[in-house]
This record gives structure tokens, sequence and C-alpha cells, in this order.
């Protein structure tokens, strides 16, 4: 087994995919023997493997779970100034909705809206 605190992302999927197909062939091979000894030694080698494939899962969700913690604190400002930017469309909205609102429970119409005639040339 390698060094697993030297392995970059890349080199962990490599070898979890390694992994993987080793498991796969060590179960055929185990489907195809017969016998109690064959059995037994195949199982062994699936569970050593199996191990190593949950270890490498483990370190590879950790590494992810780092690089989600150290790129988060940058996203926040980013959301903070859009946040300030909506925040003037969100007044204006809200403003609309309560004056709809009182009209409503007074009985008022809207007022009508203006039309413009357009000019002959």
């Amino acid at each position: 087994m390698t060094n697993e605190s030297t392995l970059s992302l890349p080199e962990l999927d490599d070898r979890i995919a390694i992994l993987r197909d080793n498991i796969r062939q060590l179960t055929e091979q185990a489907a195809a023997f017969s016998g109690a000894a064959d059995e037994e030694r195949a199982a062994d080698r699936i569970a050593a493997q199996q191990a190593e494939l949950d270890q490498l899962n483990a370190q590879r969700d950790e590494m992810l779970a780092r690089r989600a913690a150290a790129a988060k604190p940058a996203a926040a400002p980013k959301a903070k100034r859009a946040a300030k930017k909506k925040a003037p469309a969100r007044k204006a909205k809200k403003k609309a909705a309560k004056k709809k609102a009182g009209r409503k429970a007074s009985g008022k119409k809207p007022p009508a809206k203006k039309k413009y005639k357009k000019k002959k040339r």
C-alpha cells in the first residue's frame, strides 16, 4: 500500500478505481473456484481489498471536505454583495405589495393607467 498522505485527488480516484476492479475480479474468481480453502483465501483477499478501498474513500471524502471548507469563505463576500444589490428591488416589491393589500382592504380600485396617443406626423 502507498503512503496515502502524499496522494493527490486524481491519484486517489485512480487507486479507488483499481481497487474496485480488483474486488470485481476477485469476486468472479471466487465464483469460479470450488473448495473451502479457495473460498476462504478469496474471501480474505476481498476483505483486504475492501478495507483498503474504504480507507481511500474516507481519505478522499476528507480531502473534498477540506477543499469545500477552504473555498466557502471566499464565496461568502460575493453573496453579501449580491444581497445588497437585490435589497432595493426587494423593498420596492414589498412596498407595492403593501399598497395592493391596502387597496383590497379599503375596496378602492387601482388608479387607471394613462394611455398615450401616438402623435401624427
